[in-house]
């Protein structure tokens, strides 16, 4: 029998060098790294660039290949955790960072960004909080989201109705949203048409200066007459006055054009005038040739803003290539990558010194979006403000609740003082579960919540609050918006 082992075992060692040496990384003669990614067809290009990218500076011969296998996040998880990790791996903004991050998965980039150049100071000022954690540098944007809305004005003249301005507040939008859609529906029968396709309420909350959490994300503060009144005012528009589709209107749209009931198609057969996304939108609306465009910023109650994020590269913390995929991230912020988001129009180029060029501005084969891109660069500098993900609740948690109660409310289950009241317990009740299940989290929330407390004190008072005692992004902006900041 021990014979039979014993072949058994050579007959299983020659296999392990034969797979191995079929292997395509024994195929060449210099290091190979992956990254992770979607399987989006810029990708090649992507990578061709980064070739000759790293050839022109005299950096060491490599070869970068995609992984698109294994972009699910939990697949990424396990694979990271199991030491068999990307080695660049594609993270969805600040939230998604500081997931990675908990398990331990993501390498320290601070001191190479700085050497390589692409430190937070090659990217938008409001990307800081989605790529940095406690002063410390993880990631670097593949691009930038900004969302504002797309505005077909061909549906705007077919109804004889003005195009929306720019920057508007809450009651013009409401105004011009209800002389559109009456204008744009026979009486009496089911609307069709609608003014945009959804309204955001964090971005609704945001503009009465409200967020989901308070200024040191110790505690939530949806349990908040601002919240309701976002909340009735979501309601109004939706049920009452028809500027926005139900959950019913939109299951119509899908049930009745299949494919082509998605977002942006709707939007190119006239049932949505608007609709909320950011310039990567026009990679589709490009393909349906050359629409009369403009942008507008979402209404807001008193303090424009709106809502941005990230798709970014990150290094494996077990990487055997941590200095190949370093060089990655300075490619994301360097000239040959940006042109390449500004030809594509994914969204906006990482690196904002290539929003202002003409190349961006006024793409030569496409007369018709001229006037809309800076429109997007404008905002991510101006309006623009990241999450507020607070350290003691999962940011995907803080979502989930908050969804749940604002559905209750919509579908008439529960009152949206009720809804914002449950939101804010549960999330808080999530809070606790956190410190009490990480003891090591609590030096941080009690050093945290004394800060509030002086942060409540100095408002109290009526005097300025120092910005160092705030954590929440949202309201170190407001702060400065409203003067109440040192």
């Amino acid at each position: 029998m021990k014979y039979v082992f014993i072949a058994s075992f050579l007959v299983l060692l020659a296999a392990s060098f034969i797979t191995a040496a079929l292997m395509p990384d024994a195929r060449t003669d210099v290091p190979v790294f992956y990254w992770v990614t979607d399987p989006n067809p810029a990708r090649v290009e992507q990578i061709e660039i980064f070739q000759r990218w790293m050839e022109k500076n005299g950096y060491p011969p490599c070869e970068l290949r995609l992984d698109t296998a294994n972009r699910d996040v939990s697949k990424m998880i396990i694979q990271g955790v199991s030491g068999v990790g990307g080695d660049v791996m594609d993270i969805g903004s600040g939230g998604g960072m500081r997931y990675f991050n908990s398990v331990g998965l993501l390498a320290d980039v601070t001191e190479d960004a700085k050497k390589l150049h692409f430190d937070p100071s090659y990217t938008y000022p409001a990307m800081e909080s989605e790529i940095t954690l406690d002063g410390k540098q993880y990631m670097f944007p593949c691009n930038v989201y900004v969302h504002l809305y797309w505005v077909n004005k061909d549906t705007f003249e077919k109804y004889d109705q003005p195009v929306p301005p720019r920057r508007w507040d809450f009651e013009t939008f409401e105004k011009m949203g209800k002389a559109f859609v009456d204008a744009a529906n026979k009486p009496g029968e089911r609307r069709t048409v609608f003014y945009a396709n959804g309204m955001p309420t964090d971005t609704m909350r945001r503009s009465l200066g409200l967020s989901t959490f308070n200024e040191t994300l110790t505690a939530c503060t949806l349990n908040d007459p601002r919240n309701v009144t976002v909340l009735k005012t979501l309601h109004k528009w939706t049920y009452d006055d028809h500027i926005l589709p139900s959950a019913a209107d939109q299951a119509s749209f899908a049930t009745e054009s299949g494919y082509g009931g998605a977002t942006l198609q709707l939007f190119n057969n006239g049932n949505y005038a608007m609709f909320r996304m950011g310039r990567y939108a026009l990679i589709q609306l490009r393909e349906f040739g050359a629409l009369n465009l403009s942008v507008s910023e979402p209404p807001h109650g008193g303090f424009p803003n709106t809502s941005t994020g990230t798709r970014a590269g990150a290094v494996y913390i077990a990487s055997k290539h941590k200095d190949l995929a370093k060089y990655f991230l300075a490619y994301l912020a360097g000239e040959d990558y940006n042109m390449q988001i500004v030809r594509d129009a994914d969204a906006l180029p990482p690196n904002p010194k290539y929003t202002v060029i003409d190349e961006f501005l006024r793409p030569k084969d496409y007369p018709n979006e001229w006037g809309c891109h800076e429109v997007f660069s404008e905002a991510a500098d101006e309006i623009a403000i990241g999450g507020d993900y607070s350290p003691f609740v999962v940011p995907n948690t803080v979502s989930r609740i908050h969804t749940e109660a604002t559905e209750a409310f919509m579908s008439d289950i529960a009152t949206a003082e009720d809804a914002s009241k449950i939101a804010a317990d549960q999330i808080d009740d999530e809070i606790k579960r956190s410190l009490e299940e990480n003891p090591k989290l609590r030096p941080l929330y009690e050093k945290l919540t004394k800060n509030q407390e002086k942060i409540d004190q100095l408002r109290a008072d009526g005097r300025k609050v120092p910005l160092e005692l705030i954590e929440n992004p949202f309201h170190r902006r407001y702060y400065v918006f409203k003067g109440w900041a040192e």
